[in-house]
């Protein structure tokens, strides 16, 4: 009987690949849910805190700052990310920096917020970014 028992359980844990069992387990949650799920918490800050519910942008704050003894109001905003394109998005995402951009002396506004890169990096690997774009792309 214990032999019967564990053949069984031997050949129906066989039954099925890796890729099979994996599908099973994750078929919970739907790519919309997942990427919500993502949008609201990643990985510590969410994307909502910064992009707004509705990925649209929003102000994050108002500061001032001396430059060559002028004072310079500024402001930090997050950007629209709804129509942004996948490439654009998922190289930003994991982006640890910036490119390297020239900026007119006169922007210095543009020029500190630019540099101080003030997007986490999430580390977030390939099937994540998908979620969280297809989330964005199709919230109502």
């Amino acid at each position: 009987m214990r032999i019967l028992i564990f053949l069984s359980i031997f050949l129906f844990s066989n039954a099925f690949s890796e890729d099979e069992l994996l599908d099973i387990n994750n078929s919970f949650i739907t790519k919309y849910e997942y990427g919500k799920m993502l949008f609201n918490n990643p990985r510590g800050i969410g994307c909502s805190k910064c992009h707004g519910d509705d990925a649209r942008g929003r102000r994050i704050v108002d500061f001032k700052q001396e430059h060559d003894k002028q004072m310079f109001n500024c402001t930090l905003i997050a950007p629209d990310i709804k129509y942004v394109d996948y490439e654009t998005f998922s190289k930003k995402v994991n982006s640890k920096k910036n490119e390297n951009l020239k900026f007119p002396k006169e922007q210095v506004c543009d020029k500190l917020i630019y540099y101080a890169n003030v997007m986490p990096t999430y580390f977030l690997v390939e099937e994540e970014i998908e979620a969280i774009y297809y989330y964005i792309q199709n919230m109502k």
